[in-house]
């Protein structure tokens, strides 16, 4: 703290040597070694700015009585140095080196925001000590942080500032959430910034911050205050009509947008687009681990927005980057808020998105959009996968057309391509199908068990089944060791969860064939870093078998193999013992497969004619 102190006594007492030129303020010191000098302890005093904000953590929680009086002070100090950058405005002050001392100057006036940003969780904790009985201070420190943010939030300040400035104020917001922070002046201006068309946008960032730092401000509960004192109604007012203001120029669209775009329209049509959803996907992100009443507040405001981006949909299916902030959005809808939007209006949009994503939708977006198309079908699929998670009976009237979807549409474009984009989304998706809705495919009657002892469950929509396991099949013949992993993973759960491996369907069909395939993928070598796993699943997939395994599959593979002459299948069959447990088993797996590959290397370094195969 000392030196901390020093540092700024330098940087406190630049004050006297500001004067007024023509054009606006100037440093006047001038002498190189002054210039120096003074370039040293400012890069010092950032560097010091930043240790205490890294210290933040010991003030807090057990020692926060104990300690209380140090972090005091050093708040105190924060907030006066922050305070007096932005009002002697350093940042804009023009100086005798600008390459260096400007940089600098707006460096420690960002780092002295940054540090008291850390102090947040002290500022709330000491909120909730005081907030019954003497809160002066700490209203007087709430309210001269503001009066520090508010005139850096402007279009007109470097970035690197104006990021510090609105990162302090969703700290604010967030963490510390004053119950009197609405009726401070400083936080109405800076809503009226907002809300006002005429005033020139922040850059993107700066607007999505400040923005969720306001909607948080009217929907974060108030801590310390039962629910009755909460002012909701007060507060859901404000909040519908500043999300009516941030969208007013998107809601116009809706008119619009249907008729055919001349260019230079259409470019300023995705300006729009582009600026609205990046604030409320932001807005409803922020706020989706809240509290129910906060979450409705939010849907309510967002409601007639989110049916415009619906209706505007369909106009922009043919321009990816469109529907791809469009898809994250409504993702995040579906994360967030999927409750307060209710079925019926959930049904429309997953209706709609399935209507437009035809095949040759798909194909258009996979295979001739590149990284953007394929980002598109990546969010839709994402968004079906919280569909089919969700429990109960509401959306499973869709499973037939999302399976149908998957297995039609957009795994016959992806199936034969090399390259892993859609691919792990779409496997997840089919897993998740299967996880989540697995009586959708195998009805069990407690009845049948009763009476039987070993329920032989009724089979349905046996051919969808097929096709994805067949699909799961397939995946494992493909080089990319992401997905091998991913899949064999998904099958292994499946067993684990929902014994996939003992049902009927599985066993008598699929069952050797997987076991196939994992054989031939250890002997080609080409997934070795996965050797381990494809040996326990090979073992799990055996052990519901192990009298067909070693007297029908065993000798049907080895008889199958190319490469070895008779007497060498003798041996290899010889040597794979009969062992039933999972550590034998893999051993005699990893050495049929070395020694396979061995009488392979053998036979083809020698002359032509020497091996009868």
């Amino acid at each position: 703290f000392p030196v901390l102190q020093d540092n700024l006594e330098v940087y406190l007492g630049l004050q006297q040597f500001v004067v007024t030129s023509g054009t606006g303020h100037r440093l006047n010191i001038t002498a190189e070694n002054d210039c120096r000098r003074l370039h040293c302890s400012l890069r010092d005093l950032s560097s010091l700015l930043q240790a205490v904000g890294r210290l933040a953590e010991y003030f807090i929680g057990d020692v926060f009585a104990a300690r209380f009086n140090d972090a005091l002070t050093v708040v105190e100090r924060l907030v006066k140095v922050t305070l007096y950058g932005s009002q002697i405005k350093l940042y804009n002050i023009e100086t005798a080196v600008p390459s260096v001392l400007k940089p600098d100057l707006i460096d420690v006036h960002a780092q002295s925001l940054a540090a008291l940003q850390a102090y947040a969780h002290w500022l709330a904790q000491f909120y909730s000590e005081v907030h019954r009985q003497n809160p002066e201070q700490f209203i007087s420190l709430v309210s001269t942080a503001l009066e520090a943010i508010t005139p850096l939030i402007s279009s007109k300040v470097q970035e690197k500032l104006l990021l510090s400035a609105c990162h302090l104020l969703v700290s604010l917001a967030t963490t510390v959430r004053p119950v009197f922070l609405i009726s401070i002046p400083a936080v109405q201006k800076v809503f009226n910034r907002i809300t006002d068309t005429s005033a020139q946008r922040l850059p993107d960032k700066a607007q999505v911050l400040v923005c969720r730092a306001l909607s948080n401000v009217l929907l974060l509960p108030w801590p310390n205050l039962p629910e009755g004192e909460q002012q909701w109604a007060v507060r859901s007012t404000n909040h519908a009509s500043l999300i009516s203001a941030l969208t007013r120029e998107y809601r116009q669209l809706k008119s619009s947008a249907i008729l055919p775009q001349r260019k230079v329209q259409l470019e300023d049509t995705k300006v729009i687009i582009h600026q609205t959803l990046s604030v409320l996907e932001d807005i409803v992100e922020s706020i989706s681990g809240e509290s129910t009443k906060s979450r409705q507040i939010c849907y309510q405001s967002l409601q007639e927005s989110v049916q415009v981006s619906l209706a505007l949909f369909p106009a922009f299916i043919h321009q990816s980057d469109v529907t791809d902030e469009m898809l994250s959005f409504f993702l995040t809808l579906f994360q967030g808020l999927r409750v307060q939007m209710g079925v019926p209006f959930t049904e429309q949009i997953i209706q709609t998105f399935l209507n437009m994503f035809t095949r040759e939708q798909l194909a258009e977006s996979i295979l001739h959009e590149g990284s953007t198309g394929c980002r598109v079908v990546e969010k839709f699929l994402k968004i079906l996968q919280v569909v089919v998670q969700e429990p109960g009976q509401v959306f499973k009237p869709f499973l037939p057309s999302v399976i149908s979807l998957c297995m039609e549409q957009v795994y016959p474009i992806i199936a034969e391509r090399s390259s892993p984009d859609v691919k792990a989304e779409l496997f997840e998706l089919l897993f998740r199908i299967l996880h989540h809705n697995w009586r959708y495919f195998f009805k069990s009657s407690v009845l049948a068990s009763v009476q039987r002892g070993v329920a032989e469950e009724q089979m349905e929509n046996e051919a969808q089944f097929s096709a994805i396991m067949q699909a799961f099949g397939q995946s494992f013949l493909q080089p990319d060791i992401h997905l091998f992993k991913q899949n064999l993973f998904y099958l292994e759960t499946l067993n684990t969860k929902q014994k996939l491996y003992h049902k009927k369907i599985f066993r008598t069909t699929m069952l050797f064939q997987f076991v196939n395939v994992l054989l031939q993928v250890l002997v080609h070598k080409s997934h070795d870093l996965l050797q381990e796993e494809i040996g326990i699943a090979t073992y799990n997939m055996a052990s519901v078998d192990f009298d067909g395994f070693y007297s029908a599959f065993l000798p049907e593979f080895l008889a199958s193999c190319d490469g070895v002459d008779s007497n060498q299948k003798n041996v290899l069959a010889r040597n794979f013992k009969m062992d039933r447990d999972l550590p034998s088993f893999t051993q005699n797996v990893h050495r049929l497969v070395n020694d396979l590959r061995y009488y392979r290397l053998c036979n083809d370094s020698l002359p032509p004619g020497t091996v009868k195969l």
